[in-house]
């Protein structure tokens, strides 16, 4: 009789676990199957840079979701939060798009961003689609980036 011990037991158990919740967050999280979603969620993005980049503010808060606009209902609020927690978005000098992904509907896209300062940060925005089938940015979580993304 072999005799596995109880310690080699709960690492094996553990590795198990965390492939399946793996394989279960990969297929939660997919590829942005369509090539016309994916690229009108960016363009948004995109707009939306670009038009803080020129202070066209009004632009740039015509991508927000109605839940942003919600919570920020003029576009000097909105602009002014911006500015304050998301400064390397206000004041970028460049940016390059990284990965995506749906979930739920949802679109993910990563950009990162240099700020003004040459700091480079990491920008994940997320995008839902309207009622009027437009895609406007509901969220975006930044931190400094770490160089290549996993």
């Amino acid at each position: 009789m072999i005799r596995i011990p109880a310690q080699l037991i709960q690492v094996t158990f553990v590795a198990v676990l965390l492939a399946g919740l793996i394989a279960i967050g990969d297929a939660m999280a997919q590829d942005i199957e369509n090539q016309a979603d994916a690229e009108a969620s960016r363009s948004v993005i995109e707009d939306q840079l670009d038009a803080f980049k020129t202070r066209d503010l009004e632009r740039a808060y015509s991508h927000a979701a109605p839940g942003i606009r919600a919570m920020f209902p003029s576009v000097e609020q909105f602009s002014s939060m911006v500015e304050r927690g998301y400064g390397a978005i206000f004041r970028h000098e460049s940016y390059v798009f990284g990965r995506n992904r749906q979930e739920a509907g949802d679109i993910f896209h990563e950009v990162i961003i240099t700020d003004d300062a040459g700091k480079q940060w990491q920008a994940v925005s997320s995008l839902q689609r309207q009622e009027d089938g437009s895609w406007r940015i509901t969220g975006v979580k930044m931190n400094p980036y770490k160089g290549a993304s996993a």
